[in-house]
């Protein structure tokens, strides 16, 4: 007696979630949640064009990025918050799943929320930062980079990094993993579906800038870029594996990418004044309730996520919580991927310009090698170790909510942890053959770059 799956009626997921988007392509008129969405992408468009007359106004400053003798901290601090980001919101899918019957008993939603609210800076902040790193003329030694540093790493580790880990990490069977290396699957869809969708991404994102963006005036760059983006969340339809979920994420990240590309980071650096103590533990804990509480409240779930098309669910984050949608939202929906980059990208400059420290740390070292961490902190099953030795462990039921956010609050330093042994020299010496490869550059005729100066390769800077 149950009804067959339809648009009115889409089929769900295991959480008992629409698998896409439901609309009435019978009804009529424009939803609320359009209407504010709508509202929201053009007070950012307005916002975005403001900005942007007054970036043109900054006075030049010659960028550290350009040289190859040093590099800006700034960046490398984005970079190792964004993976320990990255890191902890993967923890937090598996607390969801092995911690809600023992010490986190019962309190899914408050790991479900506080991954939700992550959403709001984590990826947009990667994502910028890369469009940052991707500015500047194609020129012959940045093209070399790019192969030495993005192509033939990516390629190796989809080909043959995953299944060597598989084998020795996750049980893979030798004769399996043998198969897979010598018997791999060339086809754009298996290759965009094995490969991480960031690292994916980067390589659309840092070969189209070279091929197209770079050859127009940036304003033109900017605005295509975000048609692009808004246009090609209607390709794919309901089916995102057929379309490849890389493709899909490249798409719906794109917007923050274009961000970053135009920005005129170094002035705009220059002219923010540093954060002291005080001041940026204020600006992270505004950004934290805005995250947490003001845009759920105010957009509840009615913003997409950039991983998946807009008709496609795969990852169970499409749910309109006013109702079906008509036709017409449908249409529009583009507005509300608009809508989502001008929630996001007031807290992502905050977070770089107004809480990161500017100058060298102790850690900072760890944003130069950031491509390690966010490949083999999966692969390597960290968390899925975590969670069978708390099984063997046997853990105690608590069902204090105080005592769950000291717990989430307690594994910050076991995924500070996990970066500083995925950046660590001995790890890299393991894999640089394939992440950092310098034997790629015999093939230029170059001289090859050195594993031990992070600072002056602003080739891994921008590729990792």
């Amino acid at each position: 007696g149950a009804k067959p799956a339809s648009p009115q009626h889409p089929p769900l997921d295991d959480n008992g979630l629409p698998m896409y988007m439901p609309y009435d392509p019978q009804a009529t008129g424009v939803s609320g949640s359009t209407v504010l969405c709508g509202v929201t992408a053009a007070i950012g468009v307005a916002a975005g064009a403001a900005v942007w007359n007054e970036w043109s106004k900054l006075p030049q400053v010659e960028s550290k990025m350009s040289r190859d003798s040093e590099r800006l901290f700034l960046l490398d601090n984005v970079k190792w918050f964004a993976q320990l980001m990255v890191i902890y919101a993967h923890l937090l899918g598996m607390m969801c799943v092995y911690d809600t019957t023992t010490w986190m008993h019962g309190d899914c939603q408050l790991i479900e929320n506080t991954k939700l609210a992550m959403e709001v800076v984590l990826n947009p902040l990667f994502c910028f930062i890369s469009g940052v790193l991707s500015q500047g003329a194609p020129t012959e030694g940045r093209l070399k980079r790019f192969v030495q540093f993005l192509l033939v790493p990516t390629v190796l580790f989809v080909y043959l990094v995953t299944p060597v880990c598989a084998v020795i990490f996750a049980g893979l069977p030798f004769e399996t993993g043998l198969s897979q290396v010598l018997n791999p699957s060339f086809s754009p869809t298996h290759f965009a579906n094995a490969t991480p969708w960031y690292l994916f991404a980067l390589l659309v994102w840092r070969a189209s800038v070279y091929l197209i963006w770079a050859q127009m005036r940036v304003p033109v760059a900017f605005v295509l870029m975000l048609a692009v983006s808004c246009g090609g969340g209607y390709v794919g339809g309901l089916n995102t594996a057929q379309w490849g979920g890389g493709w899909a994420a490249c798409l719906g990240y794109m917007p923050y990418f274009a961000a970053g590309y135009v920005m005129p980071f170094p002035a705009v650096a220059a002219r923010v004044p540093k954060p002291g103590l005080l001041g940026a533990a204020a600006v992270a804990a505004a950004v934290g309730v805005y995250a947490y509480w003001v845009v759920p409240g105010v957009f509840g779930q009615n913003l997409p996520d950039g991983h998946g098309t807009y008709m496609a669910n795969r990852i169970g984050l499409y749910v309109v919580n006013d109702g079906n949608l008509t036709g017409l939202d449908v249409t529009f929906f583009w507005v509300r991927r608009l809508a989502r980059v001008a929630v996001d990208m007031p807290a992502v400059l905050a977070i770089i310009f107004l809480v990161l420290p500017r100058g060298e740390t102790p850690i900072t070292y760890m944003g130069a090698y950031t491509l390690y961490s966010y490949l083999f902190h999966s692969t390597l099953g960290f968390h899925v170790r975590r969670a069978q030795m708390l099984k063997y462990l046997g853990m105690p039921v608590v069902d204090s909510r105080l005592a769950h956010i000291g717990i989430l609050v307690l594994h910050i330093p076991y995924c500070l942890a996990i970066l500083a042994f995925c950046t660590s020299s001995y790890w890299r010496a393991l894999w640089s053959w394939a992440i950092s490869p310098s034997w790629v550059s015999v093939i230029f005729s170059a001289k090859p770059v050195s594993e031990n100066k992070p600072k002056g390769d602003v080739a891994k800077a921008d590729a990792q």
